[in-house]
C-alpha cells in the first residue's frame, strides 16, 4: 500500500498561510497611510484649482467672490458642485479671496 500522493501536508499549509499573513500585516499599514497622504495631496490640488477660479472670477467681475456658491452657480459656473469639496470630504471655503479647507 505504497501510494505516491503529491500535495502539501497540513503543517506546510499552516506555515505558508502564516507567512502570507505576516506579509499582509506588514504591508497593510503602509497602504493605508499612503491612501491618507494621497487624499491630503489631492485636497491641496483642489484648493489650487479653486484659487485659480477665484482669480478668473475677479478678472471678469471686478470683485472677489465671497462664497463657493458664486463659483458654482450661474449659466457658466467656474466650478462644478463636487469641486467645492475635497476628496477627503472636507468643505472648501473662501475667505479674503483665498480658498481654504474648513475642518
Amino acid at each position: 500500500m505504497n501510494s505516491n500522493k503529491k500535495g502539501f501536508t497540513l503543517i506546510e499549509m499552516v506555515f505558508c498561510i502564516s507567512v502570507i499573513l505576516v506579509i499582509l500585516l506588514l504591508v497593510i499599514p503602509n497602504v493605508t497611510s499612503k491612501n491618507r497622504l494621497v487624499k491630503e495631496k489631492s485636497c491641496d490640488a483642489q484648493i489650487e484649482v479653486v484659487n485659480s477660479q477665484i482669480i478668473l472670477y475677479e478678472i471678469e467681475h471686478g470683485e472677489l467672490p465671497t462664497s463657493m456658491s458664486q463659483l458654482t452657480s450661474g449659466s457658466h459656473p467656474y466650478l462644478k458642485e463636487k469641486q467645492a469639496v475635497c476628496p477627503s470630504g472636507l468643505a472648501i471655503r473662501i475667505s479674503d479671496g483665498e480658498a481654504y479647507v474648513s475642518k
